[in-house]
């Protein structure tokens, strides 16, 4: 069974247009992949999501396990040093652009799928010519990291809402 790593703007943005106390079965379907084991998320993801106050923060707390949130190891280090390689060398880029993704959980995402061979989840659409940003789907299409969106993620494991 394939295994995913969510991005931030996938609790976000299903948190915005779907709010919890709206769409009771989409989240208890969340809580059940994010407790399960094959959906995580990497642990600067979380220092992300946790820099918030609002109600999914407290959701996150009351109801996810410690073990959705894959800690950084060596492993993820050396994808972690190859994405911000790529990053560096890709002339488009702005150096305000890779310093951003240096820092940003987008590498680290990327670095853990990579490490352990997830799909990433994400919403970001691909767009090669972008100076001001780098986008998670183009360093994954550069390096051979899998992803997709939420939807893709839901047919793969079978979940209809």
């Amino acid at each position: 069974m394939k295994g995913f790593v969510l991005d931030s703007n996938i609790l976000i943005r299903s948190k915005n247009e779907m709010p919890l106390d709206l769409w009771p079965s989409f989240w208890k379907q969340m809580l059940l992949l994010m407790n399960g084991d094959n959906v995580f998320t990497s642990i600067k993801v979380k220092e992300e999501l946790f820099y918030g106050n609002d109600d999914l923060l407290d959701w996150l707390k009351s109801n996810i396990n410690n073990s959705f949130y894959i800690d950084l190891n060596w492993k993820i280090m050396q994808q972690y040093l190859r994405a911000m390689d790529w990053a560096n060398a890709n002339p488009v880029y702005s150096q305000m652009a890779i310093n951003e993704f240096a820092s940003s959980a987008d590498a680290y995402l990327i670095a853990t799928a990579a490490a352990y061979d997830l799909y990433v989840v994400t919403y970001e659409l691909p767009d090669p010519r972008s100076k001001r940003r780098v986008k998670i789907p183009d360093v994954c299409n550069a390096l051979s990291v899998n992803y997709c969106d939420l939807n893709a993620m839901f047919r793969d494991l079978d979940i209809i809402i």
